[in-house]
């Protein structure tokens, strides 16, 4: 298995099935919030995931890929930026409108929220204008990974709750079920891609603790990226959204 079939058994193909179920729900103020926020995971994610190749913490062999890179990183990986961010998007709207979400009262308006997208734009524009020359390999040895990983999505954590603490509170269960979801979904899809040799791991910047093949590391790594992406979706849409749409009688 390459990496772009990777991306179309596990991406692709799953975003075409859930966009058919959704197909009458999904109105544009959701689809243009997809699309905003795939656009901020790619602006956050870039320098992040060029910096961990760089730094040897985790591989692409070339064989696996087109050949078609971008700095360190295959254009297969910024293509699941966009993809990771599409399908728990709409795993979460599946959530939302069919899974039993029971919406607190809240009078969070959309006003404040707006206010974070033009700092991650900001601090995205800062990150991408590194130069190689700068980058510095991090000292921590076994725990690279874990530092490079909490020091990147911390910060953008922390910024959502600055911007958005009350709506994420009121709308905790919309952001977490869905995280727990698709967390274990690409882990167990990790871990085939690991099975096939599509990326590996520098077992000098990991800590060795494995679920499976799968280090530790990368499970939280898509806990934390999920997270930041079911936040910044209930952050971005009008509270007159999240709520469930109610049964006919």
């Amino acid at each position: 298995m390459t990496y772009i079939e990777f991306l179309l058994i596990f991406t692709v193909v799953p975003i075409i099935i859930l966009a058919f179920i959704l197909r009458k729900e999904l109105n544009a103020q959701y689809v243009r919030t997809l699309l905003l926020v795939s656009g901020i995971a790619f602006a956050a994610t870039a320098l992040w995931d060029n910096y961990a190749v760089y730094s040897g913490i985790w591989m692409f062999p070339p064989e696996k890929t087109l050949g078609i890179y971008l700095w360190y990183v295959p254009l297969e990986e910024y293509m699941f930026f966009f993809l990771q961010t599409y399908l728990t998007g709409l795993v979460q709207l599946y959530y939302l409108l069919k899974g039993g979400y029971d919406p607190k009262y809240s009078k969070s308006g959309t006003r404040a929220n707006i206010q974070i997208f033009p700092l991650i734009v900001l601090m995205s524009m800062f990150t991408l204008q590194v130069n190689r020359e700068d980058v510095i390999l991090l000292p921590f040895g076994e725990f690279n990974y874990l530092f490079h990983l909490f020091a990147w999505a911390g910060s953008f954590v922390l910024i959502q709750f600055i911007f958005g603490g009350r709506k994420i509170r009121d709308n905790s269960k919309l952001i977490i079920i869905p995280t727990l979801i698709m967390t274990a979904y690409f882990s167990l899809a990790d871990s085939i891609s690991i099975g096939n040799g599509i990326w590996s791991f520098d077992p000098e910047q990991t800590i060795g603790t494995k679920v499976g093949n799968v280090p530790l590391e990368e499970i939280l790594f898509f806990f934390m990226t999920n997270l930041l992406v079911t936040e910044a979706m209930v952050l971005f849409l009008n509270q007159s959204l999240l709520k469930p749409k109610q049964k006919s009688s």
